[in-house]
């Protein structure tokens, strides 16, 4: 009896402590960075860190809070973004880790610097988490760039995913990058995502394009490049697994870095994978 009174007591204070942090969560987040001007956003710094003070001052009573607010559908977007910013301070649990990144589908893109979020995404993912989901996010946002200042590299939309999406096996994304590329109209954004489907060394993802060559209602120059793209990248092929993922490795750490010379070696890495993988 005692040990349940602890229980129903502990879960009374639990309960307590999550209408309270989400109650914070409604006060502080209520703005849209991307509505604000600079000097608005720097207003708001004070509010914001006195939040994460709250938070981490005490995080054995709130971090269980925060976790539930990460993953409570209709808080403020840019909650998603910064909460897991705050979370990612008082915990690197791999459950955490992959919280955070799955939250991260719930922000809204045009509040967060492209290189920041690209950043973030390369932290997560080298932190073990599937980013595959935020990652493909990029493609909901026609407006995305992000500018690499060390490298002076603007990746427009979806190029930044060229550091992302193949650090992991196909089968784990290419479903789903065919399902956006399929919701893309426009035929400049459908032109960034052809060498997606190509760093992807998939028998799926080169079938996909066959298919959309073999598409006459597809226009002339999204034709053109997914044709001189197969005619430069389908070449002779032979089964050697233990070579292939040495590059796939290989490949992998070329992108833990966002840079001008990492996309220079990612494409030089691709085209040896594609001379020794075989579709069965």
């Amino acid at each position: 009896m005692r040990l349940f009174i602890i229980g129903l007591l502990l879960g009374i204070s639990l309960n307590a402590f999550g209408q309270e942090l989400h109650s914070e969560v409604e006060k502080v987040f209520n703005f849209y960075p991307h509505k604000l001007t600079s000097e608005e956003q720097k207003a708001l710094y004070p509010k914001l860190d006195k939040f994460f003070e709250l938070v981490i001052n005490d995080k054995e009573k709130y971090i269980e809070p925060l976790r539930n607010e990460l993953r409570r559908e209709g808080n403020n977007p840019y909650f998603y973004f910064d909460g897991g910013v705050l979370l990612l301070e008082i915990s690197q649990e791999p459950k955490d880790i992959q919280l955070v990144a799955d939250a991260l589908v719930k922000a809204d893109l045009r509040d967060l610097p492209g290189d920041i979020y690209l950043k973030h995404l390369l932290s997560l993912s080298l932190k073990g988490a599937d980013i595959i989901d935020p990652a493909l996010h990029v493609l909901d946002d026609t407006t995305f760039y992000a500018f690499i200042p060390q490298h002076v590299l603007t990746l427009n939309y979806g190029e930044g995913l060229k550091f992302l999406l193949p650090r992991y096996q196909p089968e784990l994304y290419i479903d789903k990058l065919i399902s956006k590329y399929e919701q893309i109209t426009s035929t400049d954004k459908k032109l960034t995502c052809i060498d997606l489907f190509i760093y992807a060394n998939s028998c799926q993802a080169d079938k996909f394009l066959d298919a959309q060559l073999m598409d006459s209602k597809q226009p002339k120059q999204l034709h053109d490049k997914i044709a001189e793209t197969l005619k430069l990248t389908k070449v002779s092929r032979s089964e050697n697994s233990n070579k292939y993922n040495k590059l796939f490795e290989e490949r992998k750490l070329v992108l833990s870095r966002i840079s001008d010379e990492a996309i220079y070696d990612l494409n030089k890495v691709t085209l040896r994978m594609r001379k020794t993988f075989k579709c069965n």
